[in-house]
């Protein structure tokens, strides 16, 4: 196990809340830099180790609603990595544990200083995505911008780097170029997720679908996969952001587009679903499957899933991506899967995933040279 302590830093917030905890609890957290609207530091964490510029989230969330406001991601991203240069130039080395996007300043400046740089980069090698997502959105004649010289920085930041670190196969192996290769290391996410017991389910046949970004999600070939099944009481429900060019061409009465829900909603979606379905053309990971798979819900994901790494076929089915047709298939056959040896195998995944054995992990296998 590394002997440093561990420097997270992060322009939002994403998994590295749930490394600090672990990382406090086990006294080998530095600091937690952050920008997010979260005044308290998370559990374990005293204030004097959570350095949060929530001025930067506020800013972000005011102009996601009012653009004129005129703060960005982007512009939040580089004004957080001069903030975090600024304050690593009186911290003794260790290890640097940053995302990928806000760390492209702070990397160069630790150039030939004893600081082990890891950059987390959860998504695909950056060049892959954008070409995945571009050639979807002139598909699906959806709009999809990425800035080109964002794009440029977030890939020489993985140069960068010492480490990079990817939560799956799928995300490690978009990495062609061998400099990037020899320096990724998989670590799944973690989920402290609790199992629950199967509930009865009602008359109706409901298929659920959970996640925003609509390019990456495959919602698109969920939809058409749907209409391939005909019963009669079957119902789509996608808890996504679904652009609205799209939904006018949705005809299927039975597909129900849902809005932002509370979590309390959210339990009741999955209590009311009978299948649980993943269609991703671009996924890292994939928190929700897991939460899926706590309440009984059988899986189907595609091969772009990242999470299907620690799923089995007692409780998942995994399909190519973009083909409606396998897709559908795949759902009328997930209906038959829960079983007592579903239960178990899907309470042994969820014992397994854990957001302390993701830190152990981290420590023992990942930061290192």
């Amino acid at each position: 196990m590394n002997d440093n302590k561990v420097t997270l830093a992060v322009s939002g917030k994403f998994h590295a809340f749930h490394l600090a905890s672990e990382y406090a609890r086990m006294q080998k957290l530095s600091k937690l830099y952050a920008a997010h609207r979260t005044i308290k530091p998370p559990k374990n964490l005293t204030n004097k180790q959570y350095k949060n510029r929530i001025d930067l989230a506020i800013a972000v969330h005011i102009s996601s609603r009012l653009p004129f406001f005129g703060m960005t991601h982007e512009k939040k991203d580089a004004i957080f990595d001069a903030w975090l240069v600024k304050n690593l130039k009186n911290e003794a080395p260790g290890i640097l544990h940053s995302w990928n996007g806000n760390s492209y300043k702070t990397f160069n400046s630790l150039k030939n200083t004893d600081w082990l740089k890891c950059v987390e980069r959860s998504c695909p090698f950056n060049m892959y995505q954008h070409e995945l997502l571009s050639a979807e959105a002139d598909y699906l004649n959806i709009e999809y911008f990425k800035d080109q010289s964002s794009l440029a920085r977030e890939i020489e930041e993985l140069y960068l780097a010492d480490v990079i670190v990817a939560p799956s196969q799928y995300s490690a192996s978009t990495y062609k170029d061998p400099e990037l290769i020899k320096k990724v290391k998989i670590n799944p996410l973690g989920a402290n997720i609790k199992y629950k017991d199967r509930q009865a389910r009602k008359p109706t046949f409901v298929v659920l679908m959970v996640g925003n970004y609509f390019l990456r999600k495959g919602t698109h070939y969920l939809i058409e996969a749907f209409k391939l099944i005909e019963r009669g009481d079957a119902e789509l429900w996608i808890r996504g952001d679904v652009p609205k060019e799209y939904t006018k061409r949705i005809k299927d009465k039975r597909v129900k587009i849902i809005p932002p829900v509370l979590p309390d909603e959210l339990v009741e979606l999955y209590l009311a679903a009978d299948v649980f379905v993943q269609p991703s053309i671009d996924e890292g990971f994939g928190m929700t499957v897991f939460e899926a798979l706590a309440f009984g819900l059988p899986l189907v994901v595609t091969e772009n899933v990242g999470a299907k790494d620690l799923l089995s076929t007692q409780v998942s089915i995994t399909v190519p991506i973009k083909n409606p047709q396998v897709l559908a298939e795949a759902i009328m056959r997930a209906i038959e899967m829960p079983s007592k040896a579903f239960d178990e195998a899907r309470k042994k995944i969820l014992y397994q995933v854990s957001w302390s054995g993701c830190a152990q992990r981290m420590l023992e296998s990942v930061y290192i040279r």
